[in-house]
């Protein structure tokens, strides 16, 4: 399966409810985007219009890699841009700037490639039951970044109170998929750390010089370090290690709600998820009326199966409340949100097959359908094509498992043990030979599956 082979093959439109206000002070556009991130978008807006981009809002980041629309209020302006890869329309009026609470989720239109045409007649055949029952809302492999770049989950070393080998892994991983300069130096961070004058020589720029700096000062203040990152750069990470956790928990529960003849096996780049193909309509129910929040220290944990499920993924990993409260960075602190578990897409229409033209004797599928904020189509089209749990040949024989799991549903981050902390080895000093480590968290698997290019951290 491939996506995204070229921007068209990924169209997202935003559904946006916003109050009109004739004469409102926030202008609303519609702001329509191609090999751009919002980020990048909007700052071409501030350059072309001459915006103050603090007057700009906007409900929540589109992929780079595709063709999105979606809107974006600024302050006391409208603005008309047109270029090639950027077209920016006023379309109304309104009193407030547009937040995240105005979005009611995404139209897609995506075309999947390079399918073998039995993979094509599965997910052709899968719709009906997706449409019933719907799919597990996880969050994929655009929220776990760290992880494809080599740095596992640095949150989780920060919980545990390890701040040297979390900042290790925040700025001197260098990633094995990135080609870039960045690469070049975190490569020199990790052989030089500990001597940070040499360090502070090397990164160039007021966020290196600032954090180094504080390291020259107070060479063992790795916590306090780790707060001259930027703040963006933190939550991300942050929410990295809450959604595992979440993904985790749900996996969990449904391992004691979905029969085994029922259980898929969902891919992610974190190891593999439990969802199913039906669901007996109580246990639909259920799933609909069960709170199911991301985690915080504060919070009560949903719903008691919930919760318990949490708590187990906690024990797993040998955290506790206290852990969280007493390692708390600013930027990665936790605030317990409401998220569903069973999601339904709207508007699907049936599924187009067509002769790849891109790949010689494989097939190409388009779908159109629409989904809340902060669902995944990405993983809307793993359950389309998610095997059985218990994969058999074509004679009934038990195919040997795939993933970390020892063939079961996930128990723990790695297997069925639940394994204590283990502290990475220190790394050399300066003048040692050091070789740039990218390895993931040893009590959580990463496991070599197919995700989509997107650097965005984007639904």
């Amino acid at each position: 399966m491939r996506l995204k082979e070229t921007p068209e093959d990924f169209r997202v439109r935003e559904l946006l409810d916003f109050e009109a206000v004739a004469n409102g002070e926030h202008v609303v556009h519609l702001l329509h985007k191609e090999k751009l991130s919002t980020p990048e978008a909007l700052a071409m807006v501030v350059q072309e219009a001459g915006v103050d981009r603090a007057g700009i809002a906007y409900a929540g980041l589109k992929d780079r890699q595709a063709i999105t629309d979606q809107y974006i209020s600024i302050a006391g302006r409208a603005v008309e841009i047109s270029k090639p890869h950027l077209r920016l329309t006023p379309v109304g009026r309104t009193d407030r700037p547009i937040t995240s609470r105005m979005s009611r989720g995404n139209a897609f239109a995506i075309v999947v490639r390079d399918l073998r045409p039995t993979d094509a007649a599965q997910l052709r055949r899968n719709l009906p039951s997706l449409q019933k029952t719907g799919f597990p809302n996880y969050f994929d492999d655009q929220r776990f970044g760290s992880l494809r770049h080599g740095q596992g989950f640095p949150m989780l070393h920060i919980v545990r109170g390890d701040f040297e080998l979390a900042l290790r892994r925040l700025i001197a991983t260098p990633s094995p998929v990135a080609i870039s300069g960045d690469v070049k130096l975190k490569r020199a961070l990790h052989a030089r750390w500990g001597d940070w004058d040499g360090c502070r020589d090397l990164a160039r720029g007021p966020i290196w010089q600032s954090l180094f700096g504080w390291l020259q000062q107070h060479p063992d203040d790795f916590r306090s370090a780790i707060e001259h990152l930027p703040l963006r750069q933190r939550v991300i990470h942050a929410f990295a290690f809450q959604s595992v956790l979440w993904n985790r928990a749900v996996s969990s529960l449904l391992r004691g709600g979905v029969g085994s003849a029922q259980r898929v096996r969902i891919r992610t780049l974190a190891g593999d998820l439990i969802g199913w193909k039906y669901l007996d309509p109580e246990r639909e129910q259920k799933l609909v009326a069960m709170r199911t929040p991301l985690y915080a220290p504060d919070g009560d944990g949903g719903s008691e199966p919930f919760a318990r499920a949490t708590a187990e993924v906690l024990e797993e990993l040998r955290l506790h409340r206290d852990d969280f409260l007493r390692n708390q960075i600013p930027g990665m602190i936790w605030k317990e949100e409401p998220r569903e578990v069973l999601i339904k897409p709207q508007d699907l229409a049936d599924v187009s097959l067509a002769p790849d033209e891109m790949h010689d004797g494989r097939v190409a599928a388009t779908l159109s359908f629409s989904l809340p904020r902060g669902a995944y189509a990405t993983m809307m089209l793993k359950r389309l094509l998610a095997p059985m749990w218990y994969p058999r040949a074509a004679d009934g024989t038990p195919l040997p498992p795939t993933g970390g799991f020892g063939g079961g549903p996930p128990r723990s981050f790695r297997d069925s043990r639940p394994l204590p902390p283990r502290r990475e080895p220190a790394a050399p000093r300066a003048g040692a030979a050091a070789a740039s480590g990218t390895g993931g968290d040893d009590d959580l698997r990463v496991e070599p599956n197919w995700s989509p290019d997107d650097e965005d951290f984007e639904s």
